[in-house]
């Protein structure tokens, strides 16, 4: 009959124990809870810019990740420690300030922690089925360069080991292992991307006007006496709306905007109706608008000539705008996420001729006496 010992080394190699949530127990001769001889090597690729280890200091910090534990029905954030070696748990603030992770067969606390944050939301993250050790692609890493990852149960948030080939979870002070698990991961590869439900903020513009000159004409009198003189002036100028982000994600991203460009009415700057364009690390759209012909018909002095100016009025916006940025990945997956930037129109109204300066003919003959 095959001894007790030699049963259970075997069913924990099959991972049963682990299916059921049993406690991990640590056998002699056995490295497999010994989290100070997790192997450590260097990185080809360091974390996600945007996602972060900070440490706690009293209070939650904005952007926390976090994942709802139907075992105890509260929401839990993710926490790491290199305390007994790199280990990764959960934050509860209902049970009090510290960070609960598994270690060695038991649950340990620890006030020295860090906490995971998603800086403005914007990585797109996601929990991934595995098993026995493995994690996905772009796994989030508990601790840097060491092959221990973000992991979660039904019972909880945990570490997977890959040395150990299995979850790890702090529950009811215990130690528990399972070979079927979630992994946290970073989602990455070729997604559509959108930039919708753009908002502009009015309370934010500034804007800049100033005279300019659109076209000139002269018109001339060699006659002794005043005479009616006429001319017409005409020009187009381009009316221009610009949409712009300095955050760096934006800044290289290439997908579509979707936005309704702000034009002057006469009650003053609104919203016109909404169009999708290429956003290319900005996204611009620009017309020509024809101003005239504009007829000038003015009484010129004698012997002498008049400019005639086409003027108008050039007016420059700029405001802050809010957007959802959206990404829907190859398999379906979407995110989405609040982003703002700076919406600038550039636009030229009041346009009108006149005649605006005359003087004196040089080199013509005198009149008669």
């Amino acid at each position: 009959m095959m001894p007790l010992l030699q049963i259970f080394l075997l069913l924990l190699g099959l991972g049963i124990l682990g299916i059921l949530g049993i406690p991990a127990v640590e056998v002699p001769g056995s490295r497999l809870l010994d989290a100070l001889n997790t192997p450590i090597r260097k990185r080809d690729q360091g974390p996600p810019s945007h996602l972060k280890w900070e440490p706690f200091q009293g209070r939650l910090p904005p952007d926390a990740v976090s994942s709802w534990n139907r075992h105890t029905g509260h929401l839990e954030f993710i926490c790491s420690t290199m305390e007994l070696g790199c280990n990764s748990g959960s934050y509860d603030p209902v049970r009090g300030p510290y960070c609960s992770f598994p270690n060695r067969g038991q649950e340990k606390h620890t006030s020295n922690f860090n906490i995971l944050v998603n800086a403005g939301g914007f990585e797109a993250l996601d929990w991934v089925d595995d098993s026995f050790g493995t994690v996905p692609e772009n796994a989030v890493e508990s601790c840097p360069s060491v092959d221990v990852f973000v992991g979660r149960s039904r019972d909880g948030l945990g570490k997977v080991s890959k040395e150990h080939r299995a979850l790890f979870v702090a529950l009811g002070g215990e130690e528990v292992w399972y070979k079927w698990y979630q992994v946290l991961v970073v989602k990455t590869g070729p997604s559509d991307i959108s930039i919708v439900g753009v908002a502009y903020n009015l309370s934010t513009a500034l804007e800049h006007s100033e005279d300019v000159v659109l076209a000139e004409a002269l018109v001339q009198n060699e006659g002794c006496g005043a005479a009616p003189g006429s001319t017409f002036l005409e020009e187009a100028t381009e009316t221009e709306h610009t949409w712009r982000s300095d955050h760096p994600a934006l800044a290289t991203v290439r997908g579509t905007l979707r936005a309704a460009p702000l034009v002057l009415t006469g009650t003053g700057w609104a919203a016109a109706n909404a169009t999708s364009l290429p956003w290319v690390g900005g996204a611009s759209i620009a017309k020509f608008v024809s101003h005239g012909p504009h007829e000038v018909q003015e009484e010129v002095p004698a012997r002498s000539e008049c400019t005639a100016v086409l003027r108008g009025r050039r007016r420059d916006l700029q405001v802050i705008f809010t957007a959802q940025l959206r990404r829907e990945f190859r398999d379906g997956f979407q995110h989405s996420v609040g982003v703002t930037g700076w919406a600038q129109t550039r636009v030229v109204t009041g346009v009108s001729a006149r005649i605006e300066q005359c003087r004196e003919l040089a080199r013509v003959p005198p009149c008669p006496a």
